[in-house]
């Protein structure tokens, strides 16, 4: 960066790191998918816990303290792998993002539609109109993050207290439910057998392992947070806990008020609520939770949108992506340049999107081309950890966080083979699939047309950089 240029500012402590973890972990639209798998649903939820976000956690805090500088993955495949496979993998994490914060428009949508009931019910179900109004969102949100972390931070605690406030009014809803039934809507007791019978319920563990990530994107902002070697343990700590919690009352609370098989993918929570709450005859407790976790996908969006546009920000510092994307705002010491350009490339996909699909289809393809960018980054940042501490280059960077190695090495085995699980699984079509060949012509191609031009891009700038760097020298 030009010394004439403004620079990142240092402004996020403690509590604005927790909360934007959260607000980036915590995905409730995504808890109908996974408790439609029924009372292992919750299985699911410890067994991604344990041997998915705990490496995550133990892979993030040590690389996040021997490496704290912005740019976090990136900057991590980057040094264990070359410069190839760091523009590779920060590449993908932004580009997931193009999937991913639509789909969280498209819950934003689903939740405001039960405001304002049967008016507001069309936006939903009409892949036209629930595409108009989630590029709306769309801008709505990126205009705020270009105000920088004193605006952006604030949509993010309104997410996290949406979060908290609609899982302890779902769970309240749900015990209500239960004692004058006298039994939950779904049998709450672990049936392995239903996995056997059609073991395309295993995809759902991709699903659970993309609602864990997030812990990286702390470190993705190093040079905004304040004490980042000192403040990521903390965080992650306070974070993990709550998301675990969270997903886990949710998914019970859920399945307490209505039959798993009956749990619709974008609206499932509303949907419970709106049934428990109509036998209970409360039906007007439906308006505030919808506008509660129409508050949690707000912040979610947000923490993703403002976080993983810091990746194309580093990548154009190092000249691999247009410089333009590295310029920040002369006021708000922003990367506004790169916010804009990601808000442009999501809303193309989201037109793309709603060309002959169902909004079912529409939104587990983005789903599942979702899980699999986001997670090519994690391989490279499991293999990084494990090769930080085998062959030497441990002593590279700041000193760690962990004393053991055998540790690092754990986190990083099991996590690199769970990814790999993870990225397999995702391109195994849901049972709810309307058209499995589509669904797949749809994923592939969206995926390939990511990472071919990314090839493409770094060769062409590698060979231009390579015959500046000639001349200067001539």
């Amino acid at each position: 960066m030009e010394n004439n240029q403004p620079h990142l500012r240092r402004v996020l402590g403690l509590s604005d790191l927790s909360f934007f973890l959260i607000a980036a972990l915590v995905n409730l639209n995504s808890v109908p998918v996974v408790a439609g798998a029924g009372p292992n649903a919750i299985l699911f939820w410890f067994l991604g816990f344990l041997f998915f976000f705990v490496p995550q956690g133990i892979a993030v805090i040590e690389l996040t303290s021997r490496f704290p500088q912005e740019g976090g993955i990136y900057q991590w495949s980057k040094i264990a792998f070359g410069e190839f496979h760091g523009f590779m993998s920060g590449w993908c994490y932004w580009a997931n993002n193009i999937f991913y914060i639509p789909t969280l428009l498209f819950y934003m949508i689903g939740f405001a539609a039960f405001i304002g009931g049967e008016a507001t019910a069309p936006l939903s179900a009409d892949p036209v109109l629930l595409s108009l109004a989630s590029l709306a969102l769309l801008w709505a949100i990126t205009g705020l993050n270009v105000l920088g972390w004193g605006v952006g931070k604030w949509v993010q605690r309104l997410g996290v207290a949406g979060t908290v406030l609609t899982t302890g009014m779902v769970l309240t809803v749900g015990y209500i439910a239960l004692q004058t039934h006298g039994a939950p809507a779904t049998e709450m007791t672990f049936d392995l057998s239903t996995v056997a019978a059609d073991w395309r319920v295993l995809s759902l563990l991709s699903i659970v392992c993309l609602n864990y990530v997030g812990l990286e994107l702390g470190s993705v902002l190093g040079d905004e947070i304040k004490e980042p070697r000192r403040l990521m343990p903390k965080a992650a700590l306070i974070a993990g806990g709550v998301t675990v919690v969270i997903y886990v009352l949710a998914t019970y609370a859920l399945q307490l008020t209505i039959p798993a098989a009956e749990i619709g993918v974008i609206d499932g929570i509303l949907q419970g609520v709106q049934k428990a709450v109509t036998d209970l005859e409360l039906p007007w407790l439906v308006i505030p939770i919808a506008l509660l976790m129409t508050f949690n996908a707000a912040g979610n969006t947000s923490a993703w949108l403002a976080g993983s546009a810091r990746i194309p920000f580093v990548i154009g510092l190092d000249r691999y992506l247009p410089s333009a994307l590295a310029r920040l705002h002369p006021r708000y010491a922003t990367p506004h340049i790169s916010l804009i350009v990601q808000g442009m490339a999501s809303s193309l996909f989201i037109l793309l999107n709603a060309i002959g699909a169902s909004v079912h289809d529409m939104y587990l393809s983005l789903l599942q081309t979702t899980i699999i960018l986001q997670l090519i980054p994690y391989l490279y940042m499991f293999a990084a950890l494990f090769r930080f501490t085998v062959n030497g280059q441990s002593a590279l960077g700041e000193s760690g966080y962990f004393r053991r190695l055998a540790i690092l090495r754990l986190a990083a085995v099991v996590g690199f083979v769970v990814t790999t699980g993870g990225v397999l699984l995702a391109f195994v079509p849901g049972a709810g699939v309307e058209n499995a060949w589509a669904f797949e012509f749809k994923l592939v191609a969206g995926v390939l047309s990511f990472l071919v031009p990314a090839w493409f891009i770094y060769r062409i700038r590698e060979r231009r950089m390579s015959v500046a760097t000639e001349a200067d020298l001539a």
